[in-house]
C-alpha cells in the first residue's frame, strides 16, 4: 500500500474537465473512460490512475495494459513520483501511452512506445503545443485547452 496526499481542488477540477473534454472530442463509442479506477498492470499491481481510455469491449473486470489506449496522471504536489515509479510501473506493465500533467507548471508529458521497462518516446509539451493521443491521431487538443477545461 502506498501513502498518498489528499487530492487537492485544482487536481480534481482538471480531472473532472478532463473527463468532459475527452467523452465530448473523441466520443466514447471508440473507448471508455475511467476516472481513479483499478487497472491490472499484473496480478500484485492494480494502480487507480486519474484518467483511463481503454477498449469499450472490457466489461466487469479492470483493463489490461494492451487494452488501454491512453493513461493519464494529474500531478500537483505527485510529480516525482508520478513520472518516476510510477512511470516505471507503467512502462513494465507495458501501457501504451501515458500523459503526466503537470499542475504547477502548466506543462504536459507524453511518453510512448514502452519497453524493457521505460518509455522509449517522450515528449513535453506546453501552451499552444498540439497533441493527439497515438490511437486517435484524428484529434488533436492544445495544452492549453486541456490545463485550462
Amino acid at each position: 500500500m502506498v501513502v498518498r496526499e489528499p487530492v487537492g481542488g485544482d487536481h480534481r477540477s482538471l480531472v473532472d474537465s478532463l473527463n468532459v473534454l475527452l467523452a465530448t472530442r473523441i466520443g466514447q463509442a471508440r473507448y471508455r473512460i475511467g476516472i481513479r479506477n483499478p487497472i491490472s498492470l499484473d496480478p500484485h499491481s492494480e494502480p487507480q490512475p486519474d484518467v483511463v481510455l481503454y477498449e469499450p469491449s472490457v466489461r466487469r473486470r479492470h483493463p489490461l495494459p494492451d487494452e488501454i489506449f491512453l493513461l493519464v496522471e494529474v500531478a500537483d504536489t505527485s510529480i516525482a513520483y508520478d513520472r518516476g515509479p510510477k512511470l516505471e510501473a507503467y512502462a513494465r506493465g507495458g501501457v501504451r501511452e501515458v500523459w503526466v500533467i503537470d499542475v504547477v507548471r502548466q506543462r504536459i508529458f507524453v511518453y510512448r512506445n514502452p519497453g524493457q521497462g521505460r518509455y522509449h518516446f517522450a515528449l513535453e509539451a506546453k501552451g499552444d503545443e498540439m497533441l493527439a493521443v497515438e490511437a486517435f491521431p484524428d484529434i488533436t487538443f492544445s495544452v492549453s485547452a486541456i490545463l485550462n477545461s
